[in-house]
């Protein structure tokens, strides 16, 4: 495909009655990558929709008869909600009842493009598996091929780092160059850390309140005061956390270990878990880390009961044996997670403040009375986090960051005995990640909570982590081995 200059000219947006996304002046070459940042509800995402013509214009000039195309965390949900529609149904045929693969995605993308793609980004293990057994690193990379077997004039990329392993962010990283450097293909890229930007970028901007306020050369734009606080190191500190209601404080756990698990193996397409002894004790903190698809998250369904594999194996949690007879209700109360999956999960679109009260009862959505004491508790966390003013906004109408931020708080109003934090601070601007580092730093502090944070940036690990465990390619082989060490 020929490219062509992309101009937009006093481009003024609709996003609806009320709200308006400014993109401006910009003209876009065929070589440009034009690298955009902006904190959390500051409009990113309604930019990344008015570059790829998804809201109408309301005022001044856009391009028309382009090709652009968009990879974003939202484009991820809708794609899982397709699935989740597709496999409950009254009617569901044999190949329904799979689900989405990533072959099915692909399927009607040039074959010559997409084989390549396949090849370069590491998917050909993936493609016959269905896209909710993938991790939120490997969905990401099927839908990066498959944006970039249409073959744009223009494309988009939300924040597409996010819940990237080391590697693959390092593949990204080089793949975007080529893509605007080899191919000409120009490129709008909005990221959340510096560590995102790549040096090949010809341009940098701002968003505030759903508009490009400053576009100039990197060295410019990082001697603003705004792109200092977006993307530097900020020290946040939180004096103290909101108390637990009483009737949540739990009697406190015999057993020496919250989590036992004994000689465990797992096994799909290969074997994921093998002859794996896994042992929190009370007040541990384990960094947990690993490769996309490694198997983080299969280990943390089995602590969390959301694997079936957890009734063919050794699993104590919280001094109940798996399959004992236990309701998974015994063992929700004594753990708050936050994860890529839940976030996916939280199709109910209640207000803010629900949203956390729904951390009270380990539910998706608020489906009994709060008491007074839950509701302070919970606006209490609300005015920490920074969002009092969003109490009443419903769930989905949140920018991604507000949800993480908001699923954050919702995992911590217990105060549990284990927290599962597994990339929590995916999607948060440097002021929000500071700020829930602070967080967990005070559960550390408390000693009453243990947690297990996966994380594939070591800058994000808060002080007072004890252990580590680190899933380990074998060479020569697609398994992984353990590795545990103290830290």
């Amino acid at each position: 495909m020929t490219q062509r200059t992309i101009s937009f000219t006093d481009a003024v947006f609709a996003l609806n009655e009320n709200k308006e996304v400014s993109i401006g002046n910009i003209n876009i070459s065929p070589n440009d990558l034009i690298v955009l940042i902006g904190g959390n509800g500051s409009g990113k995402t309604s930019i990344a929709k008015a570059f790829n013509a998804e809201i109408p214009l309301k005022t001044g000039v856009a391009p028309t008869n382009y090709h652009p195309t968009l990879v974003s965390f939202e484009k991820q949900m809708e794609l899982f909600e397709a699935d989740y529609q597709m496999r409950n149904s009254d009617c569901t045929t044999p190949e329904e009842e799979i689900g989405i693969t990533p072959a099915k995605i692909f399927e009607h993308d040039d074959k010559a493009t997409i084989s390549k793609l396949v090849e370069g980004l590491k998917l050909q293990n993936l493609l016959e598996k269905p896209i909710r057994q993938l991790s939120g690193g490997e969905g990401r990379k099927v839908l990066i091929a498959h944006a970039l077997a249409s073959k744009p004039n223009l494309i988009i990329f939300d924040t597409p780092f996010d819940a990237l392993d080391v590697q693959t962010r390092a593949d990204l990283l080089k793949l975007i160059e080529d893509i605007h450097t080899v191919y000409n293909t120009p490129t709008v890229l909005i990221v959340n850390r510096p560590s995102e930007i790549p040096s090949s970028l010809t341009a940098m901007g701002i968003i505030q309140d759903c508009r490009i306020t400053k576009l100039d050369k990197r060295e410019e734009i990082e001697k603003n005061e705004d792109a200092k606080a977006l993307l530097g190191s900020i020290s946040v500190s939180v004096a103290s956390l909101p108390p637990v209601p009483v009737k949540y404080r739990l009697p406190e756990i015999k057993d020496d270990y919250i989590v036992n698990l004994n000689q465990v193996n797992i096994e799909y397409q290969r074997k994921v878990l093998d002859n794996l002894t896994f042992r929190v004790k009370k007040g541990e903190n384990w960094h947990i880390m690993g490769p996309n698809g490694a198997g983080k998250s299969t280990l943390l369904s089995l602590i969390t009961g959301d694997n079936p594999f957890v009734y063919t194996n050794d699993v104590t949690v919280f001094g109940f044996k798996r399959g004992s007879g236990e309701s998974i209700w015994d063992i929700k109360k004594y753990f708050g997670v936050v994860s890529g999956a839940l976030h996916l999960d939280y199709r109910v679109n209640g207000s803010a403040i629900n949203v956390v009260l729904s951390g009270f009862y380990d539910s998706i959505g608020l489906y009994s009375k709060p008491s007074d004491e839950e509701i302070s508790v919970a606006k209490r966390w609300l005015k920490l986090a920074g969002l009092q003013d969003k109490q009443d906004t419903p769930f989905k109408s949140l920018s991604f960051g507000q949800q993480r931020l908001l699923l954050i708080v919702r995992a911590l109003v217990k105060q549990p005995p284990l927290l599962i934090l597994d990339e929590p601070l995916q999607g948060l601007d440097g002021y929000a990640r500071a700020l829930v580092k602070s967080f967990i730093s005070k559960v550390v502090e408390s000693k009453n909570t243990s947690i297990l944070f996966v994380s594939h940036h070591a800058e994000d690990l808060p002080a007072g982590f004890t252990n580590r465990l680190e899933f380990v390619r074998k060479e020569n082989s697609e398994d992984y081995s353990v590795r545990q060490e103290k830290i």
